[in-house]
Protein backbone atom coordinates (compact mmCIF):
# COMPACT_ATOMS: atom_id res chain seq x y z
CA UNK A 1 0.00 0.00 0.00
CA UNK A 2 2.70 2.40 0.89
CA UNK A 3 4.46 1.74 -2.41
CA UNK A 4 1.09 2.87 -4.49
CA UNK A 5 0.99 6.10 -2.14
CA UNK A 6 4.82 6.42 -2.79
CA UNK A 7 4.29 5.67 -6.51
CA UNK A 8 1.35 7.86 -7.02
CA UNK A 9 2.85 10.95 -5.02
CA UNK A 10 5.99 10.82 -7.37
CA UNK A 11 4.09 10.63 -10.83
CA UNK A 12 2.09 14.02 -9.27
CA UNK A 13 5.46 15.17 -8.32
CA UNK A 14 6.96 14.74 -11.67
CA UNK A 15 3.83 16.43 -13.14
CA UNK A 16 3.65 19.55 -11.47
CA UNK A 17 7.45 19.47 -11.64
CA UNK A 18 6.56 19.17 -15.65
CA UNK A 19 4.05 21.67 -15.60
CA UNK A 20 6.06 24.28 -13.98
CA UNK A 21 8.26 25.71 -17.52
CA UNK A 22 4.78 25.53 -19.11
CA UNK A 23 3.64 28.20 -16.67
CA UNK A 24 6.51 30.50 -16.59
CA UNK A 25 6.16 30.74 -20.33
CA UNK A 26 2.87 31.89 -19.95
CA UNK A 27 3.84 34.52 -17.47
CA UNK A 28 6.76 35.65 -19.90
CA UNK A 29 5.51 35.08 -23.29
CA UNK A 30 4.65 37.64 -25.73
CA UNK A 31 1.26 38.07 -24.60
CA UNK A 32 1.99 38.38 -20.87
CA UNK A 33 4.91 41.07 -22.04
CA UNK A 34 2.35 42.99 -24.08
CA UNK A 35 -0.09 43.38 -20.76
CA UNK A 36 2.68 44.09 -18.50
CA UNK A 37 3.29 47.43 -21.06
CA UNK A 38 0.14 48.20 -20.76
CA UNK A 39 -0.10 47.99 -17.04
CA UNK A 40 2.91 49.55 -16.96
CA UNK A 41 2.12 53.19 -18.81
CA UNK A 42 -1.33 53.07 -17.45
CA UNK A 43 0.52 53.05 -13.68
CA UNK A 44 -1.32 56.04 -11.93
CA UNK A 45 2.39 56.71 -10.97
CA UNK A 46 3.61 56.25 -14.26
CA UNK A 47 7.81 57.65 -15.09
CA UNK A 48 9.36 57.04 -18.65
CA UNK A 49 12.26 55.79 -16.02
CA UNK A 50 12.63 52.30 -17.64
CA UNK A 51 10.32 53.09 -20.84
CA UNK A 52 12.86 51.79 -22.81
CA UNK A 53 13.37 48.61 -21.34
CA UNK A 54 9.82 48.13 -21.92
CA UNK A 55 9.74 48.98 -25.60
CA UNK A 56 12.47 46.51 -25.94
CA UNK A 57 10.23 43.80 -24.53
CA UNK A 58 7.39 44.66 -26.61
CA UNK A 59 9.55 44.78 -29.82
CA UNK A 60 10.90 40.89 -28.13
CA UNK A 61 7.34 40.16 -28.44
CA UNK A 62 6.55 41.25 -32.24
CA UNK A 63 9.61 39.85 -32.86
CA UNK A 64 8.17 36.15 -30.99
CA UNK A 65 4.87 36.67 -32.94
CA UNK A 66 6.30 37.87 -36.10
CA UNK A 67 4.66 35.56 -39.05
CA UNK A 68 6.95 34.09 -41.63
CA UNK A 69 6.77 36.15 -44.55
CA UNK A 70 8.88 37.56 -47.10
CA UNK A 71 9.94 40.91 -45.44
CA UNK A 72 10.32 38.58 -42.02
CA UNK A 73 14.64 38.81 -41.93
CA UNK A 74 14.42 42.56 -43.26
CA UNK A 75 11.93 43.53 -40.03
CA UNK A 76 14.19 41.30 -37.97
CA UNK A 77 17.04 43.20 -38.73
CA UNK A 78 15.38 46.63 -37.92
CA UNK A 79 14.11 46.06 -34.97
CA UNK A 80 17.79 44.42 -33.31
CA UNK A 81 19.13 48.25 -34.80
CA UNK A 82 16.40 49.81 -32.90
CA UNK A 83 16.94 47.57 -29.46
CA UNK A 84 20.55 48.34 -29.69
CA UNK A 85 19.95 52.27 -29.92
CA UNK A 86 17.25 51.66 -27.32
CA UNK A 87 19.94 49.81 -25.36
CA UNK A 88 22.02 53.11 -25.70
CA UNK A 89 19.68 55.26 -24.49
CA UNK A 90 18.77 57.12 -27.64
CA UNK A 91 15.19 56.89 -27.25
CA UNK A 92 14.04 59.76 -29.80
CA UNK A 93 16.74 59.53 -32.49
CA UNK A 94 15.32 60.05 -35.79
CA UNK A 95 17.14 56.93 -37.40
CA UNK A 96 15.13 55.11 -34.80
CA UNK A 97 12.12 56.33 -36.01
CA UNK A 98 12.96 56.22 -39.28
CA UNK A 99 13.43 52.41 -39.11
CA UNK A 100 10.63 51.97 -37.13
CA UNK A 101 9.09 53.57 -39.54
CA UNK A 102 10.16 51.26 -42.57
CA UNK A 103 9.34 48.19 -40.08
CA UNK A 104 5.87 49.46 -39.85
CA UNK A 105 5.25 49.72 -43.64
CA UNK A 106 6.67 46.07 -44.05
CA UNK A 107 3.41 44.82 -41.80
CA UNK A 108 1.29 47.55 -43.26
CA UNK A 109 1.68 46.94 -46.82
CA UNK A 110 3.96 49.70 -47.30
CA UNK A 111 1.49 51.93 -45.35
CA UNK A 112 3.71 54.79 -43.64
CA UNK A 113 2.33 55.31 -39.68
CA UNK A 114 0.60 58.71 -39.10
CA UNK A 115 0.02 60.60 -36.09
CA UNK A 116 -3.69 59.51 -34.50
CA UNK A 117 -6.01 62.46 -35.28
CA UNK A 118 -7.07 63.34 -31.69
CA UNK A 119 -3.17 63.70 -31.01
CA UNK A 120 -2.65 66.24 -33.82
CA UNK A 121 -3.99 69.12 -31.69
CA UNK A 122 -3.84 69.05 -27.89
CA UNK A 123 -5.04 72.18 -25.93
CA UNK A 124 -2.33 71.98 -23.58
CA UNK A 125 0.64 69.56 -22.64
CA UNK A 126 -0.92 67.82 -20.18
CA UNK A 127 -3.91 67.35 -22.37
CA UNK A 128 -1.59 65.76 -25.02
CA UNK A 129 0.49 63.88 -22.51
CA UNK A 130 -2.87 62.30 -21.06
CA UNK A 131 -4.36 61.27 -24.65
CA UNK A 132 -0.74 60.03 -25.43
CA UNK A 133 -1.02 57.51 -22.83
CA UNK A 134 -4.21 56.39 -23.89
CA UNK A 135 -3.78 55.71 -27.57
CA UNK A 136 -0.87 53.96 -26.53
CA UNK A 137 -2.55 51.56 -24.15
CA UNK A 138 -5.64 51.14 -27.06
CA UNK A 139 -2.81 50.31 -29.37
CA UNK A 140 -1.78 47.63 -26.89
CA UNK A 141 -5.43 46.14 -26.35
CA UNK A 142 -5.78 45.71 -30.04
CA UNK A 143 -2.24 43.90 -30.28
CA UNK A 144 -3.77 41.96 -27.51
CA UNK A 145 -7.07 41.23 -29.52
CA UNK A 146 -5.21 40.60 -32.96
CA UNK A 147 -3.47 37.88 -31.05
CA UNK A 148 -6.15 35.99 -29.53
CA UNK A 149 -7.88 35.98 -32.78
CA UNK A 150 -4.57 34.65 -34.56
CA UNK A 151 -4.27 37.80 -36.67
CA UNK A 152 -0.68 37.76 -35.29
CA UNK A 153 0.81 40.44 -38.63
CA UNK A 154 -1.88 42.93 -37.60
CA UNK A 155 -1.01 42.35 -33.63
CA UNK A 156 2.80 43.56 -34.89
CA UNK A 157 1.54 46.51 -36.59
CA UNK A 158 -0.38 47.54 -33.28
CA UNK A 159 3.14 47.03 -31.48
CA UNK A 160 4.73 49.11 -33.63
CA UNK A 161 2.07 51.77 -33.42
CA UNK A 162 2.75 51.86 -29.63
CA UNK A 163 6.53 51.89 -29.87
CA UNK A 164 6.19 54.63 -32.61
CA UNK A 165 4.19 57.14 -30.44
CA UNK A 166 6.50 56.79 -27.33
CA UNK A 167 9.50 57.81 -29.57
CA UNK A 168 7.45 60.17 -31.63
CA UNK A 169 7.70 64.06 -30.06
CA UNK A 170 4.20 65.47 -29.79
CA UNK A 171 3.66 68.62 -29.48
CA UNK A 172 1.34 71.06 -27.16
Amino acid sequence: MKTHRSIILLGLGLLLCAAVPALRASESGPEATITKARAYILDPNFSPDGIDKVLVEVLDASLAILPQKEYAAEYKSRIEWVKGAFAEKHLFSDKIRQYLGLSYKLVANGTAWQLPEELESPSSAREGMNAAIKVCARFLESALSEMKAGNNEQAVRHILDFVIMVVTPVEA
